[in-house]
């Protein structure tokens, strides 16, 4: 199955508890006397709508915004030797309020956040350090203009007044300040699910393509490239509320408070806390809100000097989880019916995290793995271990070690391996990493292949402009001794505000062959329409010396070499069992308005011939595939916090036509319970054998949480099918259920 890489939004948009609705033209007036200006102590809310290298007037597309009788005002602040001047718009009782109105400007000032403000702030309004408008309603009260106090002697002396609905336009920056690194822990591990053991089958597409973009987000976060993961954890956000979002916003603060974003941290934390307060995670979130609190504060005037220092301590958290799944088929044909359960097992998980923070070292070690019983054939129960490392990082020289079994997804890394991943920062901007190990091709595997081993170097660069990041890698693959892989290749990334691009090409030189080429881009426009393009090249599988044994009886490189055949023939069977994919899409979202919106992509694909040799039959490839979806999506219909996503899909193919259906559905109950009705169907007209097909697929989840810590979920959903033969119709009919608990500590 084609994945759409179309990145879809839900805006959100709420009216302004303030008041009655003004008309949309509004008037921007400067306010030169701060005693206009009337404060109450209920202030406690401002958001920020940009920052500027030179002081410069509001933007005239806020005139077209009905945000109600509000102040903008200018305040001028240094970092690191640079003057920032920060317009603001204010003020606000609650955070409500606040968010309320954050929603209307998100689609201009995608980089406005909410903030707290202090009591000299306002002393500082009011005694006409900072320059102010009055954003009101047409036809209000005109202000009087008076001379005022000029803000600074380094200002510009002499602003042109702006003209009703006529404004200078304001450029925006996202970060104020230059990035602060963070001494904090490394990055939250992503979401459990498919670590620790759940089918990833079980999930829907949508649900599949949301826990990619988190995944991709923890290794962002673990390469510490922070730009990266805000985007990818705004983009989860993005799609409404879901099993993901409260991770998602948890770990977007991380990321803004690693990047040195203060300010937008605190105002993440805090959604977190008001939307998912009875959340597991809500204590973790509260404690960092708390540290960055604290940390802002000015410290007291110590009376005496500091005589104890914090020791250094372990922490530990993880989680367990017990889920029970059974799949049966029934096959009519005939007028003879015959059943099968073809699964009953119960897979039991773990995971556990211990952190250790001193004053020189920083240590993590995890562990991710289950035990998988399999109640039809006890013999196929098995253990699997995903995760299990140490991770030790020395604060001032900048020197990191992994050690363990662990998954690496850049660097020309296949995945997971045993083995060691060092890391050194050369400077701000370079980092050496030097890889190796044993691949590990299952997760059940007990014991270390030592005929299989890799080694790499690879290098980050980046941020640079604020917006791009680069990694360089070479690597090595050896199989029996025998050269398996050297390829060299890198990646390139690029995050701004409303444009993304990333880059992947891996390239062996020993056979010569280019074996991945990927590249992702998306950019959305002022209209907040988005538009997305994937162009995706590569050999499946993955070119290595390894292919050769395919179909030639053996188990290994080694056993087939032992056979006769020598390394330059085993090298020329794995290029003739690699095949070429080639694949793009072209996609585009469009909002509709507050509720709706609507998306579609085309896909097309081809997949390339393999040669008969070494007793192989040649297998014929595809033609060119094509592939049309659209989805509309609403949210908010009957209850804040639902969605209903109905998706229709054609697909020509080589062997067949294929029409689709799909409706999904969820719905919040409750805080702690919500249920999730889903429908597939599809229609197929196979041309090999000219005959008809259907299929329908319903089914139902539900998640209930029970507290904090506990959660319960239910899934249960079949697939009827219908297939008419020459003479006869054959008819399949199938369940499966899926039930269990997690608990988090």
């Amino acid at each position: 199955m084609k994945r759409t890489l179309l990145a879809t939004l839900i805006v959100t948009t709420c009216t302004l508890s303030y008041g009655t609705p003004q008309a949309l033209a509004t008037s921007v007036t400067e306010i030169n006397d701060p005693a206009q200006i009337q404060t109450t102590q209920t202030w406690r809310y401002s958001i920020q709508i940009s920052s500027t290298a030179t002081l410069e007037q509001p933007d005239p597309k806020l005139g077209t915004l009905d945000l109600g009788p509000r102040l903008i005002y200018i305040m001028r602040s240094k970092a690191k030797d640079h003057t920032w001047y920060r317009m603001r718009l204010g003020f606000f009782e609650t955070y409500q309020q606040a968010q309320t109105v954050l929603d209307q400007l998100s689609p201009l000032y995608k980089g406005a956040w909410i903030i707290d403000i202090d009591s000299n702030e306002k002393e500082d309004l009011l005694a006409g350090e900072f320059k102010t408008y009055l954003l009101s309603a047409s036809g209000a009260t005109a202000v009087t203009r008076r001379k005022r106090p000029s803000l600074n002697t380094d200002m510009p002396q002499q602003i042109a007044p702006a003209s009703s609905g006529r404004l200078l336009k304001v450029a925006s920056h996202e970060n104020d300040a230059t990035d602060a690194k963070s001494a904090d822990e490394t990055a939250p591990d992503a979401p459990q699910r498919t670590e620790t053991g759940t089918e990833t089958a079980a999930l829907t597409d949508e649900e599949k393509r949301l826990q990619t973009l988190m995944e991709r987000g923890r290794q962002a976060m673990v390469d510490k490239q922070y730009n990266r993961a805000i985007e990818l954890y705004n983009n989860v956000l993005r799609e409404g509320e879901t099993q993901f979002s409260p991770q998602a916003l948890e770990f977007m603060g991380l990321a803004q408070e690693r990047k040195g974003l203060t300010a937008r941290a605190l105002r993440s934390y805090r959604q977190y806390l008001e939307k998912y307060g009875e959340h597991e995670g809500a204590p973790r979130v509260k404690q960092r809100r708390d540290a960055l609190i604290t940390a802002a504060t000015p410290p007291k005037q110590q009376l005496r000097a500091r005589q104890q220092v914090t020791e250094p301590q372990w922490t530990f958290y993880g989680g367990v989880s017990q889920f029970y799944r059974r799949d049966e088929n029934t096959t009519e044909l005939d007028d003879e019916e015959e059943t099968t359960v073809t699964r009953s097992s119960l897979s039991n998980d773990m995971y556990l995290t211990g952190r250790y923070r001193g004053e020189t070292y920083d240590m993590r070690t995890r562990f991710a793995g289950g035990y998988e019983a399999d109640f039809l054939e006890s013999d196929e129960s098995e253990f699997r271990m995903s995760t299990l490392y140490l991770d030790t990082q020395h604060r001032e020289s900048g020197h990191s070690l992994r050690f363990g079994r662990q998954s690496e997804s850049k660097g020309g890394v296949l995945g997971r391996f045993d083995g060691f991943t060092y890391g050194h920062f050369i400077n701000d901007q370079l980092r050496i990493n030097v890889v190796g190990g044993f691949p590990v091709e299952s997760s059940t595997v007990e014991e270390i292949n030592t005929d299989l081993y890799f080694y790499g170097i690879n290098a980050d660069l980046g941020t640079f402009a604020d917006a791009w990041d680069y990694n360089l890698f070479y690597i090595e693959q050896y199989n029996s001794d025998v050269l398996d892989r050297r390829a060299i290749g890198g990646e390139v990334r690029y995050f701004q505000d409303g444009k993304t691009l990333f880059s992947l090409l891996d390239y062996d030189i020993s056979y010569d062959e280019l074996n991945t080429f990927l590249l992702l881009g998306s950019w959305t426009n002022l209209d907040n329409q988005t538009f997305n393009v994937s162009l995706n090249y590569r050999n499946s599988p993955i070119l290595t010396t390894n292919n050769a044994i395919q179909s030639q009886g053996v188990n290994d490189l080694s056993e087939l070499l032992a056979t006769g055949i020598t390394e330059d023939e085993a090298r020329e069977l794995a290029e003739d069992r690699t095949a070429r994919s080639r694949s793009v899409t072209l996609g585009m979202v469009q909002p509709i308005d507050d509720q709706f919106q609507l998306s579609g992509d085309i896909t097309i694909s081809d997949l390339g011939d393999t040669p008969a040799s070494g007793g192989v039959d040649a297998i014929e490839g595809t033609d060119t595939e094509v592939s049309y979806f659209l989805q509309g999506i609403g949210s908010n219909l009957l209850k804040d916090g639902d969605i209903a996503i109905v998706g229709l899909r054609y697909s020509d193919l080589t062997n067949s036509q294929r029409y689709a259906l799909s409706l999904n559905t969820r719905y919040p109950v409750t805080n702690e319970l919500r249920i999730n009705p889903r429908l597939q169907m599809e229609y197929r007209v196979n041309e090999r054998d000219d005959t008809d097909q259907w299929f329908v697929r319903p089914s139902f989840r539900l998640d209930y949480r029970w507290t904090r810590q506990a959660r319960f979920e239910l899934e249960m959903g079949g697939e009827f099918s219908s297939r008419e033969l020459t003479d006869d119709t054959s008819e399949t009919r199938g369940y499966y259920i899926v039930f269990g608990y997690r608990y988090d500590f």
